[in-house]
């Protein structure tokens, strides 16, 4: 968000060059994750059709107010590596005579999505009080693995949490 601004007051903190820097720095590290779970987030709202890298873009600016924008040159490389990696497949379609490919979340990108949700989720409330900031989760939706923090959908029959095997089916059991 710091890169976008373009004017200051001189004496304000970002005028020096070393603290801009260094609050740019830390933004860049922050979005780099989050910016991975807005990308599965945003592709999984498309099962079906897919959704293509412009496409993709636009969406998270609009469903962020604007506050999360990933260029191009960040996006399309992080959509290569997460096809390589079995996390998303894509397909090859036309749309209006350009050719288009189209991203869609494999089983294994499901399950490391809901993973990576639940992750960040246990961490923002665990850091919350940090921040004075308020997080609720919806715990009468969802239960977090005790063992990695898994999102596990509580009106789905599970034995075993799918990221790391452990047992939660009598967890589970005992929350309905």
């Amino acid at each position: 968000m710091l890169k976008k601004v373009k004017s200051f007051h001189p004496e304000a903190l970002i005028g020096d060059d070393h603290f801009r820097t260094y609050v740019e720095s830390f933004e860049s590290e922050l979005l780099r994750g989050i910016s991975t779970v807005a990308v599965l987030q945003i592709i999984k709202q498309h099962p079906e059709e897919g959704i293509y890298g412009y496409q993709l873009l636009k969406s998270i600016e609009q469903e962020t107010d604007n506050v999360l924008i990933i260029e191009e040159g960040t996006l399309y490389p992080l959509l290569r590596k997460m096809e390589k990696d079995g996390v998303l497949e894509s397909t090859k379609k036309e749309l209006s005579g350009r050719p288009r490919k189209y991203y869609t979340l494999t089983d294994e990108g499901h399950k490391l999505l809901n993973h990576m949700l639940g992750f960040f989720a246990k961490l923002l409330e665990a850091i919350s009080p940090l921040m004075e900031i308020k997080i609720d989760l919806p715990e009468d939706e969802f239960m977090y693995c005790p063992n990695c923090a898994n999102k596990i959908k509580l009106d789905e029959v599970t034995k075993f949490c799918e990221v790391c095997g452990i047992y939660v089916e009598e967890l589970i059991n005992q929350r309905a």
